[in-house]
């Protein structure tokens, strides 16, 4: 008989008035990195909090090793060697890399901590895991973000964890990062480590995953061997429908230049040259600190930068502030829903009217049209299918997909002629991304200029009708038609000299 490190048997979980799981089985063998993936609200963080001892099934059975087990607490399932790494990491920044790994297992004798014992036995979890160029006695503060989340993984096997569960784990890593976390999977399963890895991103699934899970509305749907799969077949499981192409970049006119940028520069920005010409998608892409983030808030007026010549239409105009360029049909949607996109513990047509509100929009004499302002947001919060309750909800409770959305309607509502996306499906399932590539595609045909920003390759490939790459905060390259390729691009994103290109 075959033994699996960890089994799951017709778990079921009922909340209040929703049915989070139904009758889902799961099986992990020794070694084995397990794909979980489904859109949000399948059902996957509710299957992990029941496996870390979060959350007790409804019903169903729990084996390790082919013997039952009952978690009553997440210690409890710790204690089992079960540990799990969230998306958000869970970190002191201003302890040490030792101390974090073992903050509540800190070795006291007499009331003080043995140090010196402390810093070997990290240094002995870190080298023993692959991660030896990470001092045990550096700040965390002090630390990149792979290295924090390296940092987190080693505070789970501190606890001779056998079986890990990693929770979008690349969320926040560029593509190096990702690759050196992927060193350290590969280097856990060795040491007969099972692990289940959860991602929105297929791509990581392929490389890492010996099968997958697919879970849609709390059910399986299928498990299979990733040898045996494809990108499209399990788009299709988790989405319920037949998925042709991922991407929706359709035949569409592309018009004059609308927007010509030169010499645009900052403390990072260096001599940056482009051009937005009209009914484009302009892919910018770039590694982690390339400048891209930087260079869209700088068009916007969101960071001080110096530009020698900004002509919207063929006319110079100058841009000082976000609202300066709102007013000139300018908009940015931030990388960061939650710190400077949506505002939490408030309902979604006051999220969608707050940029309209600060341009005048709904004013009528010095006060606001409130009738005009809701029925403005409630026909974007419409027109974008925001799944929620009602208008009224609020934004803080909706899922990463539609809190995505209500920033893409917050946008839109100002009827922008330029539209600056900055990671549009950061964090978001594949239904509602497939969703965002469809709405960026419409809104290129209807004859609106945007530039994408995306951490994601294939997304710019497939979205963009030209791509300009960025190496330490210089455009390296533009791409046309045929040039547009994920080795060329990265070619120009990894080099290092003065570039100078002009676009």
């Amino acid at each position: 008989m075959t033994t699996s490190a960890l089994e799951l048997k017709g778990i079921s979980k009922q909340f209040p008035g929703v049915l989070a799981l139904d009758n889902v089985s799961l099986s992990l063998q020794k070694a084995e990195t397990l794909g979980l993936v489904g859109e949000n609200g399948a059902g996957k963080s509710t299957l992990i909090k029941i496996i870390g001892g979060a959350y007790k099934a409804s019903q169903g059975k729990i084996l390790l090793a082919n013997r039952e087990v009952v978690f009553n607490s997440t210690q409890e399932s710790l204690e089992k060697g079960i540990s799990i790494v969230y998306q958000e990491l869970n970190l002191i920044p201003h302890l040490s890399v030792a101390e974090n790994i073992f903050i509540n297992r800190l070795n006291q004798t007499n009331g003080f901590v043995n140090w010196k014992k402390l810093y070997n036995d990290a240094t002995e979890i870190l080298s023993s895991n692959g991660m030896a160029d990470i001092n045990p006695r550096a700040m965390v503060a002090d630390l990149a973000i792979g290295q924090k989340q390296s940092v987190e993984i080693a505070k789970a096997l501190s606890y001779n964890s056998k079986i890990l569960l990693l929770d979008e784990p690349t969320s926040s890593l560029a593509g190096p990062e990702i690759q050196n976390l992927f060193k350290i999977i590969s280097r856990l399963k060795e040491k007969e480590i099972s692990i289940i890895y959860i991602s929105h991103h297929l791509d990581e699934i392929f490389e890492i995953c010996d099968r997958v899970q697919v879970l849609r509305d709390g059910k399986n749907i299928d498990t299979v061997a990733i040898s045996e799969t494809d990108t499209n077949s399990i788009v299709s499981k988790m989405v319920g429908r037949d998925i042709e192409d991922i991407y929706f970049k359709e035949e569409h006119s592309i018009g004059e230049n609308i927007l010509e940028i030169k010499g645009l520069n900052d403390h990072y920005l260096k001599n940056i040259n482009l051009n937005l010409k009209r009914s484009e998608v302009l892919g910018i892409y770039g590694l982690m600190g390339s400048g891209r983030t930087e260079l869209l808030k700088a068009i916007y007026g969101a960071r001080k930068s110096k530009i020698e010549s900004i002509k919207l239409n063929g006319k110079e105009i100058t841009i000082k502030h976000p609202i300066d360029a709102i007013k000139q049909g300018i908009i940015y949607s931030s990388e960061d829903r939650k710190s400077e996109n949506l505002f939490f513990g408030n309902p979604i047509w006051k999220n969608i009217s707050y940029l309209a509100l600060q341009t005048g929009s709904f004013s009528n004499y010095n006060f606001i049209a409130h009738g005009s302002e809701l029925a403005k947001s409630k026909d974007y919060y419409d027109k974008l299918n925001v799944k929620a309750p009602n208008i009224e909800a609020d934004v803080y409770n909706l899922s990463g997909g539609n809190q995505q959305k209500v920033c893409l309607a917050k946008a839109l509502i100002n009827e922008p002629d330029i539209i600056l996306l900055d990671e549009p499906t950061r964090g978001i399932d594949v239904g509602a991304k497939l969703e965002i590539y469809k709405l960026i595609a419409n809104l290129a045909g209807a004859g609106k200029s945007i530039i994408l920003v995306s951490s994601e390759l294939p997304e710019i490939i497939g979205s963009s009708d030209r791509v300009y790459s960025m190496a330490n905060g210089q455009i390296t390259q533009e791409f046309i038609g045929e040039e547009i390729n994920e080795k060329d691009i990265l070619r120009y994103c990894l080099q290092k000299d003065d570039f100078g290109v002009s676009a």
